[in-house]
């Protein structure tokens, strides 16, 4: 009954789906696919917590210049396409280029988190406050559990028979996770 409520749980599935498997496919990324050990692969992809921390002090005069609709339409567009990019990266991609790629998109995705929260409780009353968080938490986790199993399924999908994970196997799958992505535009542009 709520639209902003509404926008926030089911738009924001979009997304989070995309969140949840991210760090699961990134670690098949640099650790299988590219060799990395599990000490380089995090300190790559620290970045993104990193550009995070960074973020949370840019939010607010963001929200406040383009406000909910408008932040969370365009960036729901740039966190699918950094999705994406993690689909152009090889072995020989420069780490330079990696850091870049994974600090964008750990900057946009915690604004999206945060727009996303403040969105969804925008319109709640006090007496429903309690219930909306526990379906908003519940709902957040769900998306990022399903997002994890709908990676892992892609990837056993496009490894066909060799059943090798490779960077031409999860490649497609991050196109897909990112595209999936963009469909949370949807749901915020008629707000």
């Amino acid at each position: 009954k709520i639209p902003t409520f509404f926008a926030s749980i089911v738009g924001g599935t979009f997304m989070r789906m995309g969140v949840g498997a991210t760090p699961f496919l990134l670690a098949l990324l640099l650790q299988v696919a590219f060799g990395m050990s599990p000490f380089q692969a995090g300190l790559m992809t620290f970045a993104s917590a990193a550009a995070a921390l960074v973020m949370k002090t840019s939010a607010p005069p963001i929200l406040a210049r383009f406000g909910f609709r408008n932040t969370l339409s365009v960036n729901a567009v740039i966190v699918g396409f950094t999705f994406m990019a993690y689909a152009i990266l090889s072995k020989s991609t420069p780490h330079w280029l990696i850091y870049f790629i994974l600090l964008t998109g750990g900057f946009f995705r915690s604004l999206q988190f945060t727009a996303l929260n403040g969105l969804g409780f925008a319109d709640i009353d006090q007496p429903q406050m309690s219930r909306a968080s526990t379906m908003s938490v519940m709902g957040q986790r769900l998306a990022q559990s399903i997002g994890i199993g709908f990676a892992a399924m892609l990837l056993r999908l496009f490894q066909g028979p060799a059943h090798k994970v490779t960077t031409q196997t999860i490649a497609p799958t991050f196109l897909i996770i990112g595209a999936v992505a963009l469909v949370s535009a949807a749901f915020f542009a008629v707000l």
